[in-house]
């Protein structure tokens, strides 16, 4: 079997520089995090312990419904690196806040180098390195391309964790930014063991039926207008379902489906209180970076974005519809 070879990048190399000596390696990603944060920083961890490095995935967050084909999650640990730790690497974290204020201030504490692999144009370049790859589909192949670079053989544990990433991070190969080099990392994890089927099989029962229960009651709350489709998810919904803000996951891409739905949004209670969660979501044309950039902690792709807005929901929702029209109607959303 031959290779597709994928050219080396200086970036990549100074990461290896950082790696190299490292013996013990703590490796975190977002909060809420999806098939492309797990995977892929599952698919680092495996790659560092073949390198003979003690590496660790530190997650407080519940795994998703779905996710656990994904090989090494017995390994996650819900807790803080210890003090023995000689490198952080970040992954698919644009900003840090998203890693959450608990794990990312124990990391500061630590007083190591703290790397970021990333592929969101909106990643603010926190830590001593951060190297973001904006053009690539899913941070999943960025770590290909670091794995590569390492010099680690890729197996079948290495590449479903990866191909995991590639699969969910596009749609199933569906967004725009799915390019020939996605589908050539993707052609390479299946040469190298990573199985597409179960991977696809995974992807398409992503949701259990209680949550198709939660987006009917949240789908006949949808409104309309000009073009932007958006619904809210309160409290009372995730009580009378029996379902979490988890399982909220998907919705908006689903609203997004719609033939005649340019932008969509979905506005979520959190069952504690606090922030209002937004993700949004758009079609080829817009960029919703600015609208993430304009509220806390906003960030993400151009088509794919999420931020927090000050409660109450009702509030919450008035407020963005607002800043999204202000945006649009001066030209600022559009990406022509």
């Amino acid at each position: 079997m031959t290779e597709t070879p994928f050219p080396p990048h200086p970036l990549l190399e100074q990461i290896g520089q950082y790696i190299r000596p490292a013996r013990r390696v703590a490796i975190v990603t977002h909060e809420r995090p999806d098939a492309d944060a797990l995977g892929s920083s599952l698919g680092l961890a495996h790659a560092l312990r073949r390198l003979g490095k003690e590496a660790t995935v530190f997650l407080f967050d519940s795994i998703p419904f779905g996710l656990d084909f994904l090989p090494g999650l017995d390994t996650v640990v819900a807790d803080l690196p210890g003090p023995e730790t000689d490198l952080v690497v970040a992954v698919d974290a644009g900003e840090p806040a998203q890693i959450g204020s608990r794990l990312y201030d124990a990391i500061l504490r630590l007083g190591v180098p703290l790397i970021v692999v990333d592929h969101h144009e909106s990643n603010t370049g926190y830590g001593n390195l951060s190297v973001v790859f904006p053009q690539m589909a899913s941070t999943a192949e960025v770590v290909l391309m670091l794995v590569r670079t390492l010099g680690v053989p890729i197996d079948r544990t290495i590449a479903t964790c990866l191909l995991a990433g590639i699969v969910f991070d596009t749609r199933a190969f569906a967004t725009p930014d799915t390019g020939p080099e996605t589908l050539r990392a993707a052609a390479l994890l299946m040469e190298t063991g990573g199985s597409l089927y179960e991977v696809m099989m995974a992807y398409r029962g992503q949701h259990p039926l209680k949550a198709l229960r939660l987006w009917g009651e949240a789908l006949t709350r949808m409104q309309v207008r000009d073009g932007v489709a958006w619904t809210s998810i309160s409290r009372e919904m995730y009580r009378a379902t029996g379902t979490t803000m988890e399982d909220t996951e998907g919705l908006a891409n689903f609203i997004l489906d719609a033939a005649d739905v340019r932008i969509s949004l979905v506005f979520r209670e959190r069952p504690e209180g606090g922030m209002i969660r937004v993700s949004a979501r758009a079609r080829p044309g817009f960029n919703l970076v600015p609208l993430a950039r304009s509220f806390p902690t906003g960030g993400g792709h151009k088509m794919a974005v999420g931020f927090e807005v000050d409660p109450p929901l009702e509030e919450a929702v008035r407020t963005t519809l607002a800043r999204l029209e202000e945006l649009r109607r001066s030209g600022q959303l559009d990406d022509r």
